[in-house]
């Protein structure tokens, strides 16, 4: 088998090396495409890469192929296949947030004929692939409310394995003693909730102990045009406790925080299409809260 990486967005030089040493041991062969010879050398658009792609599988001999839904990677394969441009392996469609998802989850309008054609190319993927593979049954249930035409549509939910608990973070043993830090495991979108978390906040300031400490990790972004940092510290000048943010942390760094630290982590989502979070904290054995809503429930 082969995992095939491509066009932007794929791991820097240093980090796929890496990447491919830590599949030296498997049978995986990880193999890197930003190119095509039929196109400009550089892929910079979700059309020129699905058409790369299409290019590689038609010469590769791939019996099967797995790709992600988020971009329509497959888009112009799957366009063949119903043309009986090439024998087409079957494919694979592995769905985990649409586009079209993402911005009505952020209350969002699409603001450019370029997320338009990737939400397009999504939906197509999502009918005409061989199989769809739904990362949870909410998201199998969003895109049948929106007419998609996906009932053969299976659900595995996500595992997460990039979320697995280095060296140093043992599991928490159990306490009795209410947790004095409340560790938000948000990011800076609008859907994963950090104003949800600000307005509850607000209700709990006045009877909330002082020593209490909120602790935010980034990367942070903008929701509605706001700072997502600065946000939280708008908010948190009403509050009696103690705001830390942390601005460089990976998911694996966060939990091992929570678990050094003894913290409550804090799931505030708006909308959850994967559940990942709350999957990752249960496996790590974290003590958590956390938003009924979406694939959270599943988790």
């Amino acid at each position: 088998p082969r995992l095939c990486v491509q066009g932007e967005g794929a791991p820097s030089t240093e980090a796929g090396e890496a990447l491919r040493h830590a599949l030296d041991a498997t049978s995986v062969r990880l193999d890197f495409l930003t190119r095509s010879d039929q196109l400009l050398p550089s892929l910079v658009t979700p059309e020129s890469r699905s058409a790369a792609l299409r290019h590689y599988l038609e010469r590769s001999g791939h019996d099967l192929v797995y790709a992600p839904l988020e971009g329509g990677l497959p888009y112009f394969t799957l366009l063949a296949a119903e043309t009986a441009a090439f024998a087409v392996p079957p494919i694979v469609i592995v769905a985990h947030a649409p586009a079209e998802w993402e911005h009505e989850a952020d209350k969002a309008f699409m603001d450019s004929t370029a997320a338009i054609a990737v939400a397009f190319m999504e939906k197509y993927c999502a009918e005409m692939a061989n199989r769809t593979i739904c990362a949870s049954a909410a998201l199998r249930t969003w895109m049948l409310s929106k007419s998609w035409k996906v009932k053969k549509a299976i659900v595995t939910p996500m595992l997460p394995l990039q979320d697995r608990l280095g060296r140093a973070g043992a599991r928490p043993s159990v306490v009795t003693r209410s947790a004095r830090e409340l560790a938000v495991l948000a990011g800076w979108r609008f859907r994963d909730g950090l104003t949800l978390l600000c307005d509850a906040l607000d209700i709990i300031a006045p009877t909330a102990p002082k020593e209490l400490t909120v602790t935010a990790f980034g990367p942070f972004g903008k929701i509605m045009g706001e700072h997502s940092g600065g946000l939280l510290l708008r908010r948190a000048e009403r509050w009696p406790f103690k705001l830390t943010r942390l601005a460089h942390a990976s998911p694996a760094a966060k939990l091992d925080y929570v678990a050094r630290t003894g913290a409550l982590a804090v799931i505030p989502a708006r909308a959850a299409s994967t559940g990942g979070t709350v999957a990752a904290c249960i496996e790590a054995g974290l003590p958590f809260v956390a938003t009924n809503v979406g694939a959270n429930v599943e988790s």
